[in-house]
């Protein structure tokens, strides 16, 4: 806030170009930053484009690694030659003629192997003249081309049992059972395999392993079937950590400064880095936020201030969709490379900023000075008009631009100020006169205001102020005129509220009497309407009862046709019952019949019937007693039909009687309705009469007040008239004189 009163004192030559020079800086400075933040921005962009290229890249290539081994190990698991070889291989093993033909192959492929380690796949015939050296002979050739077309680190056969029959590097675990190592990799896809459809791959992710090179690996697996499509054993492969490494890198263009690799969701890398010598695999990596994205599964791209390459880097993740494996990837490049470019145009932003605020500089204090120079000209002519000085001699009329427009506005203005100098000196004389006229005015209202009304303005005024005195004189005219016919209105005024005051007081009086009539009448009609409504009540109540009577005859008139239906179908049943009796009597009667039949074929067998002769006796005897119980049954069924029948005919003279009384009920509950509907019509006319009268008895109460305060107003207003009549009287209330009387308007000359 200190700078700015010093520069408001500079002069215009330092102050115009410094503003210019400003200004222009100011211009040049924003257009190179938005050009450089356009330019870094689009930089950035690009970075990050060609990184998210970079890595999709590596994931297409690692997809396509993955893919193909799945490919190749399902079309593998399906040839007819693999069932064989497992089916061979495991034969073959027992007919080594060795005490112990595992160790036996162990030594001879593995141990006395002329080649190297790292090279025992090279031997194909190990020249002992066994059955197992044919077999190899005859498959180690398709596997060793599989292995090394695809970059497997082994490939194995596996009996059903889980025996390891083949392995083409032949390394530590050939010949060995998988159950004895059950969490490594491959127990677990074989495990996984045995329970598998066909064409199923299984998958294994990498975790440590003795037997392969760099002490972890990661397997696939696929169930063998012979053509019964019973489990013949299981084909698998190893994976190495270089074959993700070189599938990843494979597009990559950087070096150290960009690293790549794949994470799970533990946390863990499952690859090696890019750059050599960062973090081995499997090992647990530091939790930044690409990291937690990868092991959330979350593609994104961070401007990480941590990586894995211990500097500021950009990082990209994309979560891979591998069948069996959680991977992410995550490729890193170090934030000064991928920027680099950003830094140059930085550095040649700077300098072209600061050799073009030098030249802008340089113009901009030139043309700031060819505009001062006519500028200080015009101040000094200024200054001079300003001491009244109209003869000096302005510059610069003659130029073209805008400084000669001010120029020649600057000499007409001074020809301006000539004239209102003159009109000055015109407008001091004007002031006198008014002044003149303001104390006339002033002495003729003070006058006014103590009540003088002949207070007339005799001296005449100059020129249009002489229109302001006559009409003053001619208001105090009209103003004596009014306040007389107000003196003779206040007497008039005080005279009749006289008579009216007598008026309404004896108005009040009657009103006031008839209220108190009024008053005893509404009484005497709300305590009417007050019974007339209880009765009302009451007849509503008994309405409501009479209601309810004939609906509960009404549900009892449902309850009886329903114990009728009851008895006509217990009627109903009595009948069938019958029916049925009747035919159970029908077959005890026929049993009879073959009993006697019975015992007479029997009589004719001799002793030979004797005891068939006793069943027909029994069932006899069975048969007439069920005939005598179905008689007492029907004998009671037929007491029950009577007794239901009566029964029903009981019941249905009571629904008749209901009936009847339903009817009664209801006529006289039509009766009590109507009762209750007239009482209730009566109470509701006496309630409106009532309010009638209550309503008249309110107005006669208004009335008689009105009357009251008409009597009051009387008094009031006749009191208001003395009071008026008092007031007028102090004025004084003169003739004017002739030199007061309106004269005609003169016209100023």
């Amino acid at each position: 806030m200190s700078r700015l009163p010093r520069l408001t004192k500079l002069p215009l030559k330092l102050k115009l170009p410094l503003i210019m020079v400003a200004l222009t800086g100011a211009f040049l400075v924003t257009v190179s930053l938005l050009v450089y933040s356009v330019a870094e921005r689009s930089i950035r962009e690009n970075a990050f484009s060609a990184q998210e290229i970079e890595a999709k890249s590596g994931a297409q290539a690692l997809s396509f690694l993955i893919k193909a081994a799945r490919s190749d190990v399902s079309s593998l698991a399906g040839q007819p030659a693999v069932f064989r070889a497992i089916s061979n291989f495991e034969r073959v093993i027992g007919m080594v003629e060795e005490d112990d033909p595992v160790a036996y192959l162990k030594q001879t492929y593995a141990a006395e192997n002329p080649h190297a380690a790292h090279q025992r796949e090279e031997l194909l015939d190990a020249g002992d003249g066994s059955y197992y050296n044919q077999s190899h002979v005859t498959y180690h050739p398709t596997f060793l081309q599989s292995l090394r077309l695809n970059g497997y680190q082994d490939l194995y056969l596996i009996s059903a049992a889980g025996q390891v029959v083949y392995s083409v590097r032949k390394q530590g675990d050939f010949m060995t059972a998988v159950q004895d190592a059950p969490k490594s990799g491959l127990a677990q896809v074989f495990n996984a395999a045995l329970e598998a459809e066909p064409g199923t791959v299984v998958t294994a992710d990498f975790a440590s392993y003795a037997h392969s090179a760099d002490g972890v690996a990661a397997f696939m697996a696929a169930p063998v079937f012979t053509k019964s499509k019973k489990i013949a054993g299981v084909i698998a492969v190893q994976f190495g950590s270089a074959g993700v490494v070189n599938a990843l890198t494979s597009n990559l263009s950087g070096d150290s400064h960009q690293n790549i690799f794949v994470v799970s969701a533990d946390g863990k890398a499952r690859s090696p880095s890019s750059v050599s010598g960062l973090f081995p695999i499997l090992e647990p990596l530091a939790q930044t936020p690409q990291i937690q994205a990868a092991m959330a599964r979350e593609r994104g791209q961070f401007l990480a201030d941590t990586s894995s390459l211990g500097k500021p880097a950009i990082a990209m993740v994309l979560p891979l969709e591998l069948p069996g494996l959680d991977w992410s990837l995550v490729l890193e490049t170090d934030t000064l490379t991928a920027f680099a470019a950003v830094e140059r145009i930085r550095l040649t932003a700077a300098v072209l900023i600061g050799v073009a605020l030098l030249a802008a500089i340089a113009v901009s204090w030139l043309a700031a000075r060819s505009v001062t120079r006519p500028v200080h000209g015009l101040r000094e002519a200024t200054n001079a008009l300003a001491d009244s000085q109209y003869d000096t001699l302005i510059p610069g009329r003659d130029r073209g631009d805008e400084l000669g427009d001010l120029a020649r506005s600057l000499d007409s203005f001074r020809g301006k100020l000539k004239e209102a100098d003159a009109a000055a000196a015109r407008e001091v004389e004007a002031a006198r006169h008014t002044a003149a006229v303001v104390d006339s005015m002033s002495a003729a209202l003070a006058e006014l205001q103590r009540g003088n009304l002949a207070c007339d303005i005799e001296v005449p005024f100059d020129g249009q102020y002489e229109t302001l005195r006559e009409n003053f004189n001619r208001s105090l005219c009209r103003l004596r005129s009014s306040l007389a016919e107000v003196v003779g209105a206040a007497q008039n005024v005080g005279r009749f509220s006289e008579e009216q005051r007598g008026a309404a007081t004896e108005m009040a009086h009657r009103t006031e009497s008839q209220a108190a009539t009024l008053e005893e009448t509404a009484t005497a009609i709300r305590d009417l309407t007050g019974s007339i409504r209880a009765t009302a009540e009451r007849a509503g109540r008994m309405d409501e009862t009479m209601r309810g009577a004939r609906t509960e005859a009404e549900q009892s008139t449902e309850v009886v046709t329903s114990a009728v239906e009851a008895m006509d179908q217990i009627q109903a049943a009595s009948a069938e019952i019958s029916k049925i009796i009747n035919l159970i009597d029908d077959v005890a009667f026929q049993t009879n019949l073959l009993a006697l039949n019975a015992g007479v074929e029997a009589a004719r067998a001799g002793p030979a019937g004797a005891g068939f002769a006793v069943v027909a006796s029994e069932v006899r005897a069975l048969a007439q007693r069920a005939s005598n119980a179905a008689g007492q049954i029907k004998a009671l069924t037929n007491a029950s039909e009577e007794h239901v029948a009566n029964g029903v005919s009981m019941v249905g003279r009571a629904g008749d009687a209901l009936n009847s009384i339903i009817s009664q009920v209801a006529d006289v509950s039509g009766l009590v309705s109507e009762i209750a509907e007239g009482v209730r019509s009566q109470s509701l006319g006496l309630e409106k009469i009532d309010g009638a009268m209550h309503q008249l008895d309110n107005m006669t109460q208004q009335n008689a007040a009105m009357a009251e305060e008409g009597a009051a107003s009387s008094q009031l207003l006749q009191n208001e008239a003395h009071s008026l009549s008092a007031v007028v009287g102090q004025f004084e209330l003169g003739h004017p004189t002739e030199a007061a009387q309106p004269t005609p308007l003169r016209r100023i000359a």
